[in-house]
């Protein structure tokens, strides 16, 4: 029974504390849903028609979750995910291009999550001249988020390489290194807010970053870093 002095928080409030859209608590607290959470669904409240969390028990989750060294995220990443992402650097070595040298700015990103577009996460796989700018990027994060779309784009182009593809698959997907961030509807609306003429895969990489709560986007791409006030870095 929900005692009158707890505070209640509603969906919207539960989102914001968290870091992500209304419609992945949705997903978290649904039994239909792939991204079901039983754990998470355990502290949902029903008040009428209306679906509450108890403050002090979302809070004791969350501090659950917080590692003692790395990241205050909520999500099922690994405590070794640093670790884990430095060693699949090189898994496509010889094997794909790579960007050229990149002198990314470190004074830029203080922590967070860093996103990635598609250029950076080839040059880390690759280990290209690059990845050395991802890598200490990497080193200032507090964890990587992954678009889903582009976990898509890389491991279709990794399938021409059977003996490295289980790596790579084990990599993005199996070993809870990344924050996945789906295509959702959240997404969509932060899309229709940015100009046409955008790459397609750029646009839905940061789109799905931003809904997953990134602090920073790091991309190549010119023309998305040519929108005055959005949170990127050059690469």
């Amino acid at each position: 029974m929900v005692k009158n002095a707890e505070k209640l928080l509603t969906l919207s409030e539960i989102a914001e504390i968290l870091r992500v859209s209304k419609h992945t608590v949705q997903a978290w607290i649904s039994p239909s849903s792939p991204n079901h959470r039983p754990e998470f669904a355990a502290m949902a409240r029903h008040a009428g028609r209306k679906t509450v969390f108890i403050e002090d028990e979302v809070l004791a989750w969350l501090n659950q979750r917080r590692g003692p060294v790395y990241s205050t995220s909520i999500a099922e990443r690994s405590a070794y995910w640093r670790e884990r992402f430095i060693a699949g650097r090189g898994l496509l070595k010889g094997l794909i291009k790579s960007s050229e040298e990149k002198n990314t700015g470190l004074v830029s990103f203080q922590g967070g999550l860093l996103a990635m577009d598609a250029e950076p996460l080839i040059s880390w796989l690759a280990d290209g001249q690059g990845a050395t700018a991802v890598y200490n990027l990497v080193m200032r994060a507090d964890g990587v988020v992954l678009p889903v779309p582009l976990a898509f784009w890389v491991l279709r182009r990794a399938l021409r390489f059977p003996a490295r593809f289980k790596q790579v698959q084990d990599f993005m997907l199996d070993q809870n290194v990344f924050e996945l961030a789906p295509f959702n509807e959240d997404a969509i609306r932060r899309s229709l807010e940015l100009p046409t003429g955008l790459n397609e895969l750029c646009l839905q990489n940061y789109c799905c970053s931003l809904s997953a709560g990134c602090s920073a986007f790091l991309t190549g791409n010119k023309n998305l870093l040519k929108i005055p006030g959005l949170p990127l870095i050059s690469f």
